[in-house]
């Protein structure tokens, strides 16, 4: 199987979780291929339980409900590339990147630099107000409707910019609606991307 590459993109509480991990679950049905998933979330929450002072750092950050510097999530999605891709076989899925224009630019590149030119963006779209019902709901420590409220903020303002960056520099962003039931979602997402 030819190897996929793809990023998702969504606002908080979209589901890219679930979506991803749906994706993945396929081509593992598909083929025997090594996926080298890059979710950013769990990359900064990882390092903020190192307990070390760039650890504690990120917890502040994450805890304020602000967005990282790109200069952090740009090296931890780099190591994760350069370490991890090893045949040039992999797939690779990434969900919570290019959240700025310096993070955007560098995953960009590095696709380019891998020979991944067919590297594809799917956005799963939903209203705010679904978005927060949705983030409330599942009760996570960082998930207060102050710190809720800023992340979706801090999507419309610094991450929505991203996709048009990205289509800019030729990449196919797939637009689908996230408020249907996850199944809908994952058919509309592989239709989206051929398989």
């Amino acid at each position: 199987m030819k190897p996929i590459s793809v990023l998702f993109f969504g606002t908080q509480g979209a589901g890219k979780g679930t979506q991803v991990k749906m994706l993945m679950d396929l081509l593992r049905s598909k083929s025997d291929q090594k996926i080298i998933h890059i979710d950013m979330g769990a990359e900064l929450r990882a390092l903020r339980d190192t307990g070390s002072f760039a650890g504690k750092l990120t917890g502040e950050t994450i805890d304020a409900g602000h967005r990282m510097p790109d200069f952090m999530p740009t090296y931890l999605q780099t190591k994760k590339l350069v370490d991890n891709l090893i045949t040039g076989e992999e797939h690779v899925i990434a969900d919570g990147l290019a959240r700025g224009a310096d993070q955007t630019r560098a995953f960009d590149d590095a696709m380019r630099y891998f020979s991944r030119d067919d590297f594809q963006v799917v956005s799963i779209e939903l209203s705010e107000e679904s978005a927060v019902k949705r983030l409330l709901a599942r009760g996570r420590n960082d998930d207060t409707e102050e710190g809720i409220k800023n992340r979706l903020s801090w999507y419309k303002s610094d991450v929505l910019p991203q996709l048009q960056l990205l289509r800019e520099r030729g990449r196919p962003i797939h637009a689908i609606d996230g408020e249907p039931d996850m199944d809908t979602i994952h058919k509309d997402i592989l239709a989206k991307l051929g398989l």
